[in-house]
């Protein structure tokens, strides 16, 4: 099973796991796919042949790599096939059971964070220098994005909704959205520490005999997976937003509202929520086709007992503004027509 494992060509097989994770990701119907199909069976030959004209020099590289570093191209490459088995799984069951597709990409993410550590260990001197500094940078970096994040997601959720800035703390919807910030933080992060960790390797490389064979079987795998997720995840982010807030929402709000000593509904929108904001204060928010629209509800004295306002920002008002002078125009040009 070793021979067979320090046989196999690193480059060879994280493309071919790429290759097909592109192909699962990448919709069949853009006029791209054909050439995605060619241009990875000519790489994919040129890979082949390469492995093979070269076939001594690979032998002495996979010596070296298994004598000094064993670990961490085998957890770069099982980087590379759990994020595989995530690209399918969204494929396949996420329709079905999203526990799947997240228990795939916390594997994912896991083995990522070891291939790292790893590779870190391996570089690293007796007194662990750079492994302190990393621990430090993620620490602080941690700190500093989860607070930025969650005042954004308060400030968002209290425009969005026109609610007090206050009302924002305990909300389900402001942690979904800080999670959502904080995410895309730890995305630009990441490239960052990539880059710099790669920069550090080249350093080290006068102390270590770290061959450029082992640095990009680690380095190459981490920035595919990345640019790879950035893609996918800037296709599917209304997708993700849509089913935080869906969730959220079964714990942000309630299906009735309460005005004039009784619980009532809106007949028009039999599957509003409503989110409490103060005593006889509410958010209605409707569902509006594969959305739903925000409206202010305020409990009255007079039938229906409650007022509804929709919630409109700067560039609503100026496009139903001149929605009317369009409508007030064309009346008066039937009226002249006349």
């Amino acid at each position: 099973m070793k021979k067979i494992w320090f046989s196999l060509n690193l480059g060879i097989a994280h493309f071919l796991l790429f290759y097909m994770a592109i192909l699962i990701v990448t919709p069949k119907r853009m006029p791209l796919y054909p050439i995605i199909i060619w241009l990875g069976m000519i790489i994919f030959s040129g890979l082949i042949v390469h492995f093979y004209w070269n076939k001594a020099s690979f032998n002495q590289t996979t010596t070296r790599i298994r004598k000094n570093h064993k670990k961490t191209p085998r957890a770069a490459l099982l980087s590379t096939l759990l994020f595989l088995l995530t690209c399918i799984s969204f494929k396949i069951f996420s329709h079905i059971n999203i526990l799947i597709p997240i228990t795939l990409i916390f594997m994912t993410a896991t083995s990522i964070i070891y291939t790292i550590a790893s590779h870190i260990k391996s570089i690293d001197n007796k007194e662990k220098t750079i492994a302190l500094r990393v621990k430090l940078a993620v620490k602080y970096s941690w700190v500093l994005a989860s607070l930025i994040s969650y005042y954004l997601a308060r400030s968002l959720i209290s425009n969005s909704f026109d609610i007090p800035f206050d009302t924002t703390f305990n909300k389900l919807m402001t942690i979904i959205t800080a999670l959502f910030f904080i995410f895309i933080f730890y995305y630009f992060i990441y490239f960052i520490f990539i880059a710099f960790l790669s920069s550090i390797t080249s350093q080290t490389k006068k102390k270590k005999p770290i061959v450029i064979n082992y640095s990009m079987s680690i380095f190459a795998p981490l920035f595919i997976i990345g640019y790879i997720s950035c893609i996918a995840f800037n296709v599917q982010t209304l997708s993700i937003l849509k089913f935080g807030f869906e969730l959220a929402m079964k714990y942000d709000t309630r299906d009735t509202f309460f005005c004039k000593n009784e619980y009532m509904l809106l007949s028009k929108h039999p599957n509003a929520r409503f989110m409490f904001i103060s005593e006889g204060n509410y958010r209605a928010l409707i569902p509006h086709h594969d959305d739903f629209t925000i409206s202010r509800l305020s409990c009255t004295n007079s039938e229906p007992f409650y007022s509804l306002v929709s919630v409109e920002d700067k560039k609503g008002l100026m496009i139903a503004t001149l929605e009317k002078r369009t409508e007030a125009l064309v009346s008066d040009l039937k009226a002249t027509i006349r």
